[in-house]
């Protein structure tokens, strides 16, 4: 893997370039893999934030006013609230976590990028690696608690991949008939907070996107709405399938990661059109949420959490 650095609209940027990829790193906001780019094709993977300027995330700042494109990595939780245990309590964690908008640290060696940041308010150290792999690029995590307390945390890739017209999902492992619950629905229809459904595969193990389509040309209004599978989702893997026969595939290690979250937006949030995998460590977008479920993850005293997610494309033609 050769990186190099670049520019990613305005601000300065780390390019991964890989014998099939181009992926874009911004370390010193977020750490964010702002880009994945299809070397043979050169199309964009990653739902991308219109304009030439980088509208960067303050910490503790409104995420979905800031750039809010790209895969951000989501640490220790979703969306805000107050820590509710000893010794944080009544700590504020921030929207869409910590780790998203803090500076990075980085440094890259013999075809690796290793970047890493410090949580000012919880004491851990949160690190990923970069490297190559085959038809791809894999990131490794790890999060170590550098406390004598236990951190109650939910890790989540928020990962949106910009969906196209005949786009389809595919979820290898999850079975026809599988139970979810919705965590939110712009208009209801989908369903309210909490409302249970149940996951029907189409032909070949293929679900058929909501989107896009044209939000003013009377074929749809526009939705965002996200779930998560009750049960953990053992098969690792979740595809997003072009009408081209390319295949994204988002490879990770589902006993690290075994909830599986989705979010689909058909321009209801700045009027993109994406698909967002996002498996965690744990449900409902916020550790106390998680825990009333027993579906959470906690960081041991002077301990670490490991895992990893991967990327790849092939083709089905």
């Amino acid at each position: 893997m050769k990186t190099s650095k670049i520019f990613y609209k305005d601000i300065s940027a780390i390019e991964a370039e890989t014998e099939r990829l181009v992926v874009t790193f911004l370390p010193e906001y977020g750490g964010k893999c702002a880009s994945i780019k299809d070397k043979k094709s050169g199309r964009e993977f990653l739902s991308q934030a219109p304009g030439e300027h980088y509208k960067k995330l303050v910490y503790d700042g409104d995420y979905v006013a800031a750039e809010c494109s790209g895969f951000d990595d989501m640490f220790p939780t979703i969306d805000k609230y107050y820590y509710d245990r000893y010794p944080w309590q009544g700590v504020p964690v921030p929207d869409h976590g910590e780790v998203c908008g803090l500076e990075w640290k980085y440094e890259t060696k013999k075809g690796v990028l290793r970047m890493w940041t410090h949580s000012p308010r919880f004491g851990y150290k949160f690190e990923k690696t970069v490297s190559e792999i085959k038809d791809g690029i894999a990131i490794d995590y790890l999060v170590t608690n550098n406390t004598q307390f236990t951190l109650d945390f939910v890790y989540a890739a928020h990962c949106m991949v910009a969906a196209e017209t005949g786009g389809i999902i595919a979820l290898p492992g999850v079975a026809d008939g599988e139970k979810a619950t919705m965590v939110f629905s712009s208009d209801g229809k989908r369903g309210r907070y909490g409302s249970s459904f149940v996951w029907r595969k189409k032909a070949k193990d293929i679900v058929v996107t909501p989107g896009p389509v044209k939000k003013r040309g009377g074929l749809s209004k526009a939705e965002a709405f996200k779930f998560f599978f009750d049960a953990p989702c053992t098969g690792g893997c979740c595809e997003y399938c072009y009408p081209d026969g390319v295949v994204l595939s988002l490879a990770y290690s589902a006993d690290k990661l075994p909830y599986l979250g989705i979010w689909i937006n058909r321009y209801d949030l700045h009027d993109l059109c994406n698909v967002a995998f996002e498996p965690s460590s744990g449900t409902f977008d916020r550790p106390d949420a998680a825990r009333m479920r027993g579906q959470f993850s906690a960081l041991k005293p002077y301990g670490n959490y490991d895992w990893n997610i991967s990327f790849t494309v092939k083709s089905n033609r």
